[in-house]
């Protein structure tokens, strides 16, 4: 068989975890999001996506079922002591996923920082576009301001997201930013789109096929999210006029992917607006690189950002 695996994944472990996925499938899997058809199969196949696993608890890290008036959550919490909850949204293009999909993740985010991760089950489009997800974000932020029933300090929160749920998670910083949500202390975007899709960017050329993440399917997940063609400020942050007096921002970005430019640009506006902003490009990396199994990318960058996190809580 070809190496089907894009030639600027360069990472060691990445690049194997791929080819593996290839030879099972034929080709790197980017879902049904490239596909042609009708979107109510192709949702239903990314919703069926049977990797999404709840893991075990184990010494590290318990979890615990959180009922917010009818919104399903989930607290992770480190056993060896925590500081400051970081409201979590998953990823999934706004229109897949669950608690499930980015458990582990959650839970190598809690460990790393020695913060609370509060994960959101968000509403999914196309059955609820936007603002529901970011709408229920909101909410689950608002419960956490209130102390979720005596599990968080109030005083200490933050929001964080992957994927389109760091999307939400750049939106609801800004509402908090205008006193529109509860005050927060800092917004963690891992792989985050900031953006509705421009295909003239530079990443969004270079990544259109043979990767988890492309150019098309980035804009098929768009016009399922904000159906009506436009690029609210709310669902496109990199958009606002302004950012000044944002919480501060620790951003990740994978070099193979469409969003690195936007992650890059976003940082950059942030900083040059007085926000605190650390901007953490892991190379040889494509999209997701952040929630597949066993490679030492994932843990190397979260050790790397944990500090702006522990610092952003003290």
């Amino acid at each position: 068989m070809t190496d089907v695996v894009h030639p600027a994944i360069t990472d060691p472990a990445v690049r194997a975890h791929l080819a593996r996925l290839a030879a099972q499938a034929g080709t790197i899997p980017s879902g049904a999001t490239d596909a042609e058809g009708d979107d109510t199969a192709r949702v239903a196949e990314l919703r069926a996506n049977p990797s999404w696993v709840r893991l075990a608890d184990d010494e590290i890290i318990e979890s615990i079922d959180v009922d917010a008036d009818g919104l399903a959550l989930r607290l992770y919490r480190p056993r060896a002591g925590h500081r400051g909850t970081l409201v979590f949204a998953h990823g999934g293009g706004w229109v897949a996923g669950t608690l499930d999909n980015n458990d582990a993740l959650c839970r190598a985010l809690a460990a790393a920082t020695g913060t609370q991760v509060l994960s959101v089950d968000y509403r999914l489009a196309p059955e609820h576009p936007f603002p529901a997800g970011l709408d229920d974000l909101d909410r689950a932020l608002r419960f956490a301001a209130d102390g979720a029933g005596g599990l968080v300090d109030p005083a200490l929160l933050g929001v964080a997201g992957h994927s389109a749920g760091g999307n939400l998670a750049a939106a609801l910083a800004l509402r908090s930013r205008e006193g529109r949500a509860p005050g927060i202390r800092c917004q963690v975007l891992l792989c985050p789109v900031l953006d509705a899709p421009e295909p003239d960017r530079p990443s969004y050329r270079a990544h259109t096929e043979n990767l988890p993440l492309t150019a098309k399917g980035m804009q098929w997940y768009w016009g399922l999210y904000v159906p009506d063609g436009t690029a609210p400020v709310e669902a496109a942050p990199l958009r606002a006029a302004e950012l000044g007096g944002s919480a501060p921002a620790v951003i990740v970005a994978a070099s193979v992917d469409p969003l690195s430019d936007e992650a890059e640009e976003y940082a950059g506006r942030l900083t040059a607006s007085g926000v605190p902003a650390e901007f953490v490009r892991r190379e040889g990396v494509p999209h997701l690189f952040l929630v597949f199994p066993s490679t030492p990318a994932r843990d190397e960058v979260l050790a790397q950002i944990a500090p702006a996190v522990r610092s952003a809580f003290a």
